[in-house]
This record gives structure tokens, sequence and C-alpha cells, in this order.
């Protein structure tokens, strides 16, 4: 064990620029800080190294590649794959079944590199192919975690390709998350052939650059050379080579190793205390439940808006928490513990809860609904869920983007976090709003994701936190809060904070109806009710129109400027009637009868146009016997 000196040297700078000089003088140039695999002599089935294409790998799933030059094993480039929507989404290369023996033995290697996300990411190599009935399984050939910043090899010396396997592709993926990661010196061998490559992650001793055990004058040198081309910016070797930890590399550590080796020191000095508190902060959950937590970060996004809110509150400023969404939400059974999370630990004044949610309700009608009973408190964070709610129609897509948009635009530039929940069943909406989410670089926290694993993997069974098939109870409830509170604790770290954030002028979808509000239609110019009489609105809805059932069928009429309307109606599977928006003479005819409704309110587009103009519109029940009722218009301004 190393034991602390009562009194450190104190070097001058002048002593530690001299110093300096003279190791730059003593060390050798080393060849790198990494082990570089070898073509030459290697008896390779393939052996790419991307240093003239892509060759024969592409993106699999949503996923796509390209050469780069940013980052690379060995040589200049590597293969970079990004755009990934799931995390099985990755880089693949078909292997041809002529080259590739079912039934025999083979080594693959490949070395993987990402630079963003958390601190550790676990990666896989895995074997699709299909079996003698032609269904398709998926063989894991190796799995490795790797440390934010460092190459690491996934490797198998004695691989052996199923029996009946055909249409065989080899790709990299990784376990949970949807980062972005480099590959390079992918390579295929026969059997028992040893690839070299970058090897497994490191254990980070300080002061020992190239990992061998030991701290000696080895490890200078690699420091020397590494202050010198600046090659060492993240990583274990960073870590490795803070010996004074103040997060950077600089002569300070190279004296200090000197010193170290020398024997004049025989402990590294005390790290700096953080000027961020987060960054220490040790979890004390499980490691089962640190992972559950990790799993559920689907994006960390960018977090500008969020630490910049918080940190506001630590600071005594008032908060307000507003959560928008469907019964989930509306429960209140994870937006009231979370909100007393962020009371405790963050707000050292005061906090708001804003609970928005209404049962049975989209992000169509949650977009309506926004104006009135979110934006106008004032919310500092947003929480947007509609998972369970909303479908694949084009509809739900654009207005959950458009929801995205209306919230990040308020003048008070709330941080909007995006909350993905799944029915017992599995059903959920993620993909459509992962692409939403991601578009505008939000944060998005799936509950999908880490119950699935955990159920997968038994650490939770679906009556650890489903009331019934889409509701958590009290206990699933808190799940889903100590998830939040997790994600919230890693974005306060400095390593995951952002610096500034521009709200983005691209669409996954769509985000035109971003301007809707909620209108009162009596209060607008040539309004008449028709047939139609007016009665209590739905929930948190103002207003409602039942049509009434008489010969006359007179339609509802009224005038206003605007882009186009959502017209919200009560909508059901069956049983339900239809109307006619006529707008300046262009109909459309919108059906009270929707697939997965219940008599709670749902909305579509009633009309819409590029630009804002004068709307003379008409609202006809298409037949007079028809039950129809109106519970809402969104004007889109």
């Amino acid at each position: 064990m190393i034991q602390k000196k009562k009194n450190r040297m104190l070097i001058s700078a002048a002593t530690a620029a001299s110093m300096c000089a003279a190791l730059i003088q003593a060390c050798p140039m080393s060849s790198g800080l990494s082990v570089k695999a070898e073509e030459k002599e290697l008896p390779a089935i393939f052996y790419d190294t991307f240093e003239s294409g892509k060759g024969d790998w592409g993106g699999r799933g949503s996923a796509s590649v390209s050469v780069s030059s940013d980052n690379s094993f060995s040589g200049s480039s590597s293969l970079y794959c990004q755009d990934r929507a799931a995390s099985w989404n990755g880089a693949s290369r078909e292997l041809d079944t002529s080259e590739f023996i079912p039934g025999k033995e083979y080594s693959f290697s490949v070395n993987v590199l990402y630079t963003s996300g958390s601190a550790e990411e676990t990666f896989k190599l895995t074997l699709q192919y299909n079996d003698a009935s032609g269904k398709a399984n998926y063989s894991n050939v190796a799995k490795v975690t790797a440390n934010k910043g460092d190459w690491v090899q996934l490797a198998n010396t004695n691989y052996q390709i199923p029996e009946d396997a055909s249409k065989m592709v080899l790709y990299v993926e990784t376990e949970d998350s949807e980062i972005s990661f480099y590959i390079d010196d992918a390579v295929a061998a026969p059997e028992g052939v040893v690839i070299s490559g970058a090897g497994g992650p490191k254990k980070v001793v300080l002061g020992d650059l190239d990992f061998d055990g030991a701290i000696d004058g080895f490890d200078t040198c690699l420091m020397k050379e590494a202050i010198i081309d600046g090659s060492i910016k993240s990583g274990s070797y960073l870590k490795a080579a803070d010996v004074n930890r103040d997060k950077k590399l600089d002569v300070a550590d190279l004296v200090l190793h000197q010193q170290f080796i020398l024997g004049d020191l025989t402990e590294w000095p005390e790290p700096p205390k953080p000027d961020n508190k987060w960054d220490d902060y040790q979890e004390t959950a499980s490691a089962d439940a640190i992972q559950f937590y990790k799993s559920a970060i689907k994006s960390m996004g960018n977090t500008y808006r969020l630490t910049s809110k918080l940190e506001a509150a630590e600071n005594g400023a008032p908060l307000t928490v507003a959560y928008l969404g469907g019964s989930i939400t509306e429960g209140k059974k994870y937006s009231s513990p979370f909100s007393s999370y962020v009371q405790k630990t963050f707000a050292a004044g005061s906090l708001k809860e804003v609970n928005a949610g209404l049962s049975g309700t989209s992000s169509v009608v949650g977009l309506v609904r926004c104006e009135d009973e979110v934006i106008k408190n004032n919310p500092d964070i947003i929480f947007l869920e509609f998972s369970v709610n909303d479908h694949e129609d084009v509809m739900y897509k654009k207005c959950f983007e458009s929801l995205i948009k209306k919230c990040l635009s308020q003048p008070n530039e709330p941080a909007v976090v995006v909350l993905i929940n799944r029915s017992k069943g599995g059903f959920s909406s993620q993909t459509q709003m992962v692409a939403a989410g991601k578009n505008f670089d939000v944060p998005i926290i799936s509950m999908d994701d880490a119950l699935s694993k955990a159920f997968n993997n038994g650490y939770l069974s679906t009556g650890d936190y489903f009331d019934d098939e889409y509701h958590p109870h009290a206990k699933g409830g808190q799940l889903v809060a100590d998830c939040l509170a997790y994600f919230f604790r890693q974005a306060m770290k400095t390593e995951n904070r952002s610096d500034s954030y521009t709200i983005p002028t691209t669409s996954a979808y769509g985000s035109e109806y971003a301007d809707c509000v909620n209108i009162d239609p009596s209060k607008l110019d040539g309004f008449s009710a028709g047939s139609f009489t007016r009665a209590n609105g739905y929930g948190k809805m103002p207003y409602s129109y039942n049509f009434q059932k008489n010969s006359a069928n007179n339609p509802m009429t009224f005038k206003v400027n605007g882009k186009g309307f959502i017209v919200v109606f009560k909508a059901n599977s069956s049983g339900m009637g239809s109307i006619n928006v006529t707008v300046n003479g262009k109909t459309t005819k919108i059906s009270g009868n929707k697939q997965y409704t219940w008599g709670g309110p749902d909305a579509e587009l009633g009309y819409y146009q590029d630009t804002a103009g004068d709307l003379d519109v008409s609202i006809k029940v298409e037949n007079a016997n028809s039950d129809f009722v109106i519970q809402g218009i969104g004007l889109i301004k």
C-alpha cells in the first residue's frame, strides 16, 4: 500500500518547466497507447480496415454507416455507425456460406469505440441466421463492456457457426442504448487464430498508462508523448494519466509522475473538490436497480435547459413542473412521488406541480389542451406522456412533434422531457416518439425499454408494476419516479451537461401544428350553434356541444382567422356518427368511430392551409339520426 508523506515536495514553475524539458529529452518517442492489429501475415478470411471505403459493411435497421477520419484504432479511418433507433440497429456484414461453413469454428474480432453517452456501454457481436425451418435466430459471438472514449475489442477465437445456418449476417450492436459508435479492424480468420486488437476494458490505476500493473518510466514517456501530441482527451488513458485529478493532462501531471518514480512522492495529491457536487454523487440503490434506472435513459439529449432550471431552483428560484399525458399521468402514481423528490432535492424555494393528465386522450387532444392547461402556468420543466394512447396515424406523429416544439418555443425556455410507457402486453408508440424527441434533441426516458428488459431477465414481473393492462400501481409509479430521479442526477453531472440549446428547424414528421390553442367557438364571429347544444365538457375540456337529433340538422358555423383547426370529439369503436367540416367550400369528413377508443375524446384535423387566412367554417352532422359530440376546437394560428 502506498503511504502518504507528511511533507510533499513543492516545486516552482521554473523547476517544473526544466524537469519537463529533461523528461521530454530523455524519453524516446513511443509507438502509441494502443496495440494495433497487423494485417500482414494474418491468415484472414476478411480483414476490413476501412481505409479505402466501407467494404461489405452496411447499416442494420435504421442505422447508417460511413467512413470517418475522426477516430481510428489503426490507420487513419474507421467505420462510423449512427442514426440508430433501437439497440439492435448497428453495423453489419453478410457472411457467405462458401467461406463460412455451418458447423465449423472461426475466429472473429472487431474493435469498437464510442465517444458520447453513459460512462459505460455494453457492445455485442452477433450472428443473425436462418435455421433449417427458415426461422431467424440470433447467436452471441462476443460481448464486452466498454468505457467511453476507449477502443475495446469484441473477439472470439473459437466461435462455431450453427450447423443449420443460412442467410448469415454478422453485426455489431449495443445491449441497451442507441448511441453512435465506431468500428475498426474487423477481422475473420480460421479457428484458434488470436487476432491482436484493443483488448478488454482497462482497469484504471493512477499513473499506469500502459496498464501493465506497474508505475514506471515507460508510463512517464507515454505521458510525455500524450502531452506533446494532445492524443489523450478522454477515456481510461486520461483517467490514468490525470494523476492530480483535475480532469486534464498537462505538465503538472508529468512532474508529479516523475516525482513518484523518483520516490519523492509516495501518494498522489488529493483531487480538487469538484465545483459540481453531482460529480461525486454515489448511488445507494442495488446494482440491479441502478441498471434498471440506466436502461430507462433512451437518450440523454441536450440537458442545457434542464440543468439551468434545476440550478436556479437550487439557488432558490421557484420551480414549476408540468405533466401532460393520458390516464397514466392523471393517476399521479409517478408524478406525485417524483415532484416530492424534486422538491426535497433541488427546490430550495417553492415547487408547483401541474398535472394535466386526462384519461383516454392522445397527443392530438393534448396539443389542443396544452395552452390552457400547461403553458399558462409558465412551467420550467414539462413531461410529455402519451405512449399508450397514440397510434401510427400521421396525425398522432405530427401532433406529438408539434407538442414538443410548442413547449420548447415558450419565452421562459422550459425543458421538455419525453416519457414513454408501455402496456402489459407490450404496446407503446415508442418508435415514432423517439424519432420526434431525437429530432429536437430532448431527453427521452423509456419505461418501455426498462420494463421490457426487466421482465425478460426476471428482475421484475408484470405484477411488480401493473395494476391492470395499462396503469402502474403505487409501487409501479415509484419505479417511474426513481428512473426520472436517476436521470436528473445523471443530467446534473458535468460530463452530461450541454453548454447551450437551439431549437432545431428540422422535423421527423412535421411540427406545423405547434401554434394550436383551444378556442370557444361561441365567442367567434358569425357563430351559430345550429342543431348543437352546449353541454358540460369532458374532464378538463372547457366546453362541449352535443348534437340534437332533429329533421333540420342545422350546421354549426363560425368565422376565424388562422391556418386551420383540430376538432376534438367523443370517439368510440362503433355507434358514433360523422360530421362534414366545410371550410371555404372545401369539405372534410370526420368519423366518431375510431379503433382503440372507448367513449373518451379523440381528435382529427378539420382543415389546414400553409398560411393564415380567413376561414369560413360549417360543421354539419352527416346523418341527422346519428350521435356526435364536439368536445373542443383547436385553432392553428
